[in-house]
């Protein structure tokens, strides 16, 4: 009896450490400096709205501010994460597509870059044509 209950513990510990996470989709959030200025916020600001649900990276340095939200399933798009409300101030919360310059979709963008390298793969390859050497 104590074997089996030991079996059954070892092969649920093995379970659990071998099951894979779920599908996540990652978002990159751009900002534009005069805007985040206007608003009197930043994106480490608007990261702290995301921090507690979700896996989050702030950039900020020469070039746009930006912000990277993992979320843990799939099935969200672009406009469910726009109309997520950030806090841009103390009290003062608005939807993120009103803060944001660009929302893009880093999932999608992985997606049609991969189907344009097979596009010009294809391409290359129907264009070889063999080539004969001719010497005089």
């Amino acid at each position: 009896m104590k074997q089996v209950i030991y079996i059954l513990l070892f092969l649920g510990i093995v379970q659990v450490s071998l099951a894979k996470e779920g599908p996540q989709k990652t978002f990159l959030i751009l900002f534009d400096q005069a805007e985040l200025a206007a608003y009197r916020s930043s994106a480490a600001k608007m990261e702290l709205s995301f921090m507690d649900s979700f896996k989050t990276r702030t950039y900020a340095g020469n070039s746009e501010h930006a912000l990277i939200v993992t979320v843990p399933f799939s099935d969200w798009t672009v406009c469910e994460m726009g109309s997520s409300l950030v806090r841009i101030s103390e009290g003062q919360e608005v939807p993120l597509e009103s803060v944001a310059f660009r929302i893009i979709d880093m999932n999608e963008c992985q997606e049609n870059f991969q189907s344009l390298l097979s596009e010009s793969e294809e391409q290359s390859s129907a264009k070889k044509v063999a080539t004969i050497k001719l010497t005089l």
